[in-house]
């Protein structure tokens, strides 16, 4: 196999990925952007908007957007960041850890007997070769990027 066509196949195998989120929200009757908000929210402690956008890879409006709805329906809240209080730390109310539970817990366990059946070694090769490749593709994004001033 070429080296093109292999990473041809992990685009195209982490699209298929995003596509089968995207079916899981859509069954829970929200979109993909709201799902991976909630999962964030779910399973990290103490987040901003920022790292949420970092974390789940859309864009900060589209994260924004999500965070307002979610805020005006009475799921999160917004607390004023520790260090800088311009930042604000997402969180879910009592009401949002009850909608997130109901639409993320069905999502971690599936997650879970997926993980389970693929085996502890295998998935901690693919985070390796997935988190190396991230790596290296933004310093090919910084070098094109220097070269472009």
């Amino acid at each position: 196999m070429s080296e093109l066509s292999s990473v041809c196949q992990i685009y195209s195998a982490w699209a298929k990925g995003t596509v089968l989120y995207t079916r899981w929200a859509a069954r829970c009757g929200i979109g993909y952007p709201e799902l991976m908000v909630l999962y964030s929210l779910k399973t990290g402690a103490d987040l901003t908007q920022r790292q949420i956008t970092e974390e789940i890879g859309l864009v900060k409006a589209t994260v924004n957007t999500v965070i307002r709805d979610l805020k005006k329906r009475g799921f999160v809240i917004l607390d004023p960041g520790r260090h800088d209080r311009r930042e604000k730390l997402v969180r879910l109310t009592e009401q949002g850890k009850k909608y997130a539970d109901n639409i993320i817990d069905p999502l971690l366990a599936a997650e879970e007997r997926i993980s389970g059946k693929i085996g502890n070694e295998r998935m901690e090769q693919t985070i390796g070769t997935m988190e190396l490749f991230n790596l290296l593709f933004e310093k090919e994004l910084k070098e094109r990027e220097r070269r472009h001033e």
